[in-house]
């Protein structure tokens, strides 16, 4: 009879430390990035400061990675790519608040204004680190490419990337403060990513160069954008029009050609 094999104790996982009662930059983003269930239960407690913090790590994040869009084209783009980018993006953030509240609320979360407002500007300071960590790759291709195409997609394809993370930041928003249905977000994610794309058309040109300089009057879709500049690259010139040509008899009726005046 084999002697019975020794048991192992199992011990379980240490419980990890609350947040410390400051929250400074770095505790928010560790924060954002492991322990979001903590954080948004810390955000609901007054004075917790980290709004204008998550504000910060947006906009100088979002600023950098809008300057590294204009490295592609380089001069007013240097400042007007980053202006507009930034511009841009909070502006969806403001304009979607309202809707995002009350999908959270269909959505059965008991959550606050001011601690959804707070948690919103935490997912943008994350989509907004999350970008500036993919501005190496993006300068690699702005300095050896003219593509337009191409560069747009890689922007787009970051800044997609970058939603779908502070979007499932937002979710575990609002399935730790009651929420038990996933339609009601789904429904906002979708309109707050149109509208981000659509900035991107409203607020052209962001990586190319116009003669209009900062901004365009004419309305046009995202998707009939990319479309009509896919295939462009950065030194294109649209090639002017032919001139029209007259006919020799109606040109100059004095050399014998027919002139209608006289008929």
């Amino acid at each position: 009879m084999n002697p019975p094999e020794p048991t192992i104790a199992i011990q379980p996982p240490p419980l990890e430390a609350p947040l410390p009662e400051k929250l400074d930059f770095k505790t928010l983003f560790e924060a954002l990035l492991r322990r979001p269930q903590a954080l948004v239960y810390r955000l609901a407690e007054p004075n917790h400061g980290a709004t204008w913090r998550f504000a910060m790590m947006a906009i100088l994040s979002i600023v950098l990675f809008g300057f590294v869009l204009g490295c592609f084209a380089k001069n007013e783009q240097l400042w007007a790519a980053p202006a507009k980018v930034t511009a841009g993006l909070l502006f969806s953030g403001l304009i979607c608040f309202p809707s995002l509240y009350i999908f959270a609320t269909l959505a059965g979360a008991r959550v606050s204004i001011s601690q959804l407002a707070a948690c919103l500007t935490g997912a943008l300071a994350l989509a907004g680190l999350l970008l500036l960590g993919f501005a190496p790759a993006v300068w690699i291709f702005a300095e050896s490419t003219d593509s337009l195409g191409f560069m747009g997609t890689l922007a787009v394809g970051s800044w997609i990337v970058a939603v779908f993370f502070s979007l499932r930041f937002l979710k575990s928003v609002i399935f730790a403060t009651g929420g038990t249905q996933k339609g009601p977000l789904l429904i906002w994610s979708i309109v707050f990513l149109l509208v981000t794309l659509q900035m991107t058309t409203s607020l052209r040109p962001i990586l190319g160069r116009s003669e209009k300089k900062f901004l365009t009057q004419e309305k046009k879709f995202f998707l009939q954008h990319w479309n009509d500049t896919f295939g462009s690259s950065l030194n294109q010139k649209t090639p002017l029009p032919e001139p029209q040509q007259i006919p020799a008899a109606e040109e100059n009726p004095s050399r014998g050609g027919k002139n209608p005046f006289n008929e």
